[in-house]
């Protein structure tokens, strides 16, 4: 049986097309095109990105990308059902949440049955106590009557002028999490996960913007890491690197998102050193 490296190459041959021009078109590194035909799984991004750089092939040589996709789940399938030792470079594990967090989720509902049945108790008791001590407390006597009072009568109204007190501007809201607005320059493909949840996946003509957002962090991958200019949190940002560079796990989070913001240049010193 054909593998999926296989599938794409004989797919790329039967329409004439070579793999620059597969590069040229997704804007993906000639080198990990050919590692993908030739199912060179080490050299090729984490599995979040490499369902984007399947579906850029596809796309770029005519053909149906779920055919290709599908293909791949195939082919994880069946690694995950060989033995571990037998395994090759396609085997990789998803990721799993920690167990102290599975456990803990768990136990979460179990807490709130508890919580609440004490707050049942809590209350009968109260109001048993209160009950008792209004109405079933030994020696206490009737309430004392209480005579009525004669009620003065109102004195007139005067009016007095209202004053309105000027309105407060609200103040403003601090900007939290992370944000990212990107100019485009040239064709330039994409894929951006925000907290872990995948925003952007294609190909990003020149001339246009984009603007994402992020709770934690941004973590992206590019075909041409020339290709665009970007502001982090209204800040312009540093170069990635230069036309036809490929990024496969650029990192951005609160801790070393100052890391990314572009450094201006000290002035040049004049002829008489001042």
């Amino acid at each position: 049986m054909a593998t999926l490296g296989q599938e794409l190459r004989e797919e790329r041959e039967r329409r004439t097309l070579s793999v620059k021009d597969v590069a040229d078109r997704t804007k993906i590194a000639s080198r990990i095109l050919t590692a993908l035909e030739n199912d060179r799984w080490e050299e090729m991004p984490q599995k979040i990105f490499l369902k984007g750089v399947i579906k850029a092939y596809a796309q770029a040589i005519g053909a149906d990308p779920a055919l290709f996709l599908d293909k791949y789940e195939e082919q994880q399938k069946a690694h995950a059902e060989t033995p571990e030792k037998d395994r090759g470079p396609l085997g990789r594990k998803k990721y799993e949440a920690p167990e102290e967090i599975m456990r803990e989720s768990e136990k979460t509902p179990a807490r709130r049955k508890i919580f609440r049945v004490f707050f049942v108790f809590l209350f009968l008791f109260l109001a048993a106590a209160a009950g008792y001590w209004f109405f079933l407390k030994p020696g206490r006597g009737p309430a004392p009557q209480v005579l009525p009072r004669e009620t003065p009568a109102p004195l007139p109204a005067v009016s007095t002028p209202a004053v309105i007190a000027p309105e407060k501007e609200p103040p403003e809201t601090a900007e939290t999490g992370l944000r990212l607005e990107f100019r485009f320059n040239a064709d330039c493909w994409m894929h951006i996960a925000a907290d872990g949840v995948v925003i952007l996946d294609g190909i990003k003509p020149a001339g246009s913007t984009a603007t994402l957002r992020a709770e934690r962090e941004f973590i992206i991958q590019t075909g041409n890491a020339g290709g665009f200019d970007f502001m982090l949190n209204g800040q312009p940002g540093r170069p990635l690197g230069g036309p036809g560079i490929v990024l496969t796990d650029i990192r951005i989070n609160s801790d070393n998102a100052g890391t990314f913001f572009r450094k201006e240049k000290p002035p040049a010193d004049d002829a008489a050193g001042r």
